[in-house]
């Protein structure tokens, strides 16, 4: 399977990633012990409901613009298929999924 390119998809904040009523693009973010945003777990750009997820705190995070409602984060964000192969690659600018 090859990787999936999807036009521009607008992030929305969710109570939960999972189920139906999470969208494409969909965020949830999870929070250390003392409250602070430790990353987010999104659905995947395409539709497919593959779950990724980013983390913006502590080793190996990605860089964050600080806000939830239109969050930017560097380097690029890879989904995997099952067999490793690349799935979605793109960036997340300003609130919105564009693929590579």
């Amino acid at each position: 399977m090859g990787e999936v390119k999807t036009e521009p998809v607008s992030s929305v904040l969710v109570d939960s990633i999972v189920g139906e009523s999470a969208p494409a693009g969909a965020i949830k973010f999870y929070e250390t012990a003392d409250h602070k945003p430790a990353g987010f777990d999104f659905q995947c750009p395409c539709g497919c409901r593959s779950v990724g997820g980013v983390t913006v705190a502590g080793p190996g995070a990605w860089t964050w613009n600080g806000s939830r409602d239109k969050p930017t984060v560097r380097a690029s964000v890879l989904l995997h298929n099952p067999d490793m192969s690349s799935h979605w690659h793109g960036y997340l600018t300003d609130g919105v999924w564009e693929s590579c």
